[in-house]
């Protein structure tokens, strides 16, 4: 299974993308739940300097520069090496301009004090507790490099992928077991608002998020079946050669995931709107604070009047209760002068 941050990394490509062209507002999917609990922080690879710590300022500044979409690869397909200060490198998301393109390195920054002379040479057994569970995640992403010239990014035939892909596994695909509709990660967003496509969906993606939902159905499926645990599975009866066989068929099928997954992402076609797919969550109420020249004095519904506000009405409660007074002490006077 793909880590988290992949996947942060299709959102943040595909939505990012309809961003730039002008077709998704950023306060419409910002608040995305895949990125909640992680930062993605933006920096200049030679001197390591941070240019932005939230990809909300990143994309605002390349739509500003003239930024076109965005597109996500194996950063081995350029011919960089991963640099040495990033750790677990694999990917590159690449800003289109009109003239040029930049390519942006992602993974997590190596700490330096990890070679540190004091730190004793033994590799495997760490020398002090690991606290980075409990903290949030951090993306980072590096500019290691600007191309001239424009980088093309073929479209996808679905339909077409979908028979190559079923062919090779020998499975039907889209599979009818896999969840209907997009595929939404994680599993259990925060609220309602957060709950948004891994990817944007509508008539142009609904193909693409049907073979993803099925490819994570086979791989899950996959995974508990060559389980060590899975003692009831057939996977533990194979003989070396069957088990060979298995094996090489979910490499295989690591593959298609992975050529899927950079497909979805970099599929440009579907505008993520209410017209063409699902309404995409409506924000909170207090989704951000308001500005100033936002802030309007709130009004009452027309037609309603609030009585406890009313001058009239609450002079006219007060006589009430005195004459209410008034009554009782008469009848207790009367009860005591006939006793």
């Amino acid at each position: 299974m793909q880590s988290a941050s992949h996947h942060r990394q299709i959102a943040l490509v595909s939505y990012g993308t309809q961003c730039l062209r002008g077709k998704l507002a950023l306060d419409d999917w910002y608040r995305h739940g895949i990125f909640f609990g992680a930062r993605l922080q933006f920096r200049q690879l030679a001197d390591n300097a941070l240019l932005a710590d939230d990809f909300t300022w990143w994309l605002g500044i390349l739509k500003q520069s003239g930024a076109v979409r965005l597109s996500l690869h194996l950063l081995s397909g350029f011919g960089i090496a991963s640099p040495a200060v990033i750790d677990y490198g694999d990917y590159a998301v690449v800003a289109h301009f009109p003239d040029r393109h930049q390519i942006w390195a992602v993974g997590v920054e190596r700490p330096a004090w990890r070679d540190h002379p004091l730190v004793p040479d033994v590799p495997g057994i760490p020398i002090f507790p690991d606290a980075t569970s409990w903290g949030g995640q951090i993306d980072s992403y590096w500019c290691v490099e600007e191309r001239s010239g424009t980088l093309v990014v073929p479209e996808t035939n679905w339909k077409a992928l979908a028979g190559s892909i079923a062919a090779d596994l020998e499975i039907t695909m889209p599979s009818s077991l896999a969840p209907p509709g997009p595929v939404f990660l994680p599993s259990e967003p925060p609220a309602s608002w957060a709950k948004f496509p891994l990817f944007p969906s509508g008539k142009v993606t609904a193909l693409a998020h049907a073979i993803l939902a099925s490819l994570y159905r086979e791989q899950a499926k996959f995974g508990n079946d060559t389980h060590f645990k899975n003692d009831s599975s057939y996977y533990q009866g194979l003989d070396a050669q069957g088990v060979a066989k298995v094996d090489g068929w979910g490499r295989r099928l690591d593959g298609w995931l992975l050529e899927v997954e950079l497909r979805c992402a970099n599929e440009y076609r579907q505008r993520a709107s209410s017209d063409d797919g699902m309404p995409l969550p409506l924000p909170p109420a207090a989704a951000r604070p308001a500005r100033s020249k936002d802030v309007k004095a709130q009004q009452q519904a027309p037609g309603y009047t609030d009585p406890v506000a009313t001058s009239g009405s609450k002079w006219l409660r007060r006589i009430v209760l005195l004459v209410v007074c008034l009554v009782l002490l008469a009848f207790a006077r009367c009860m005591w002068l006939a006793v």
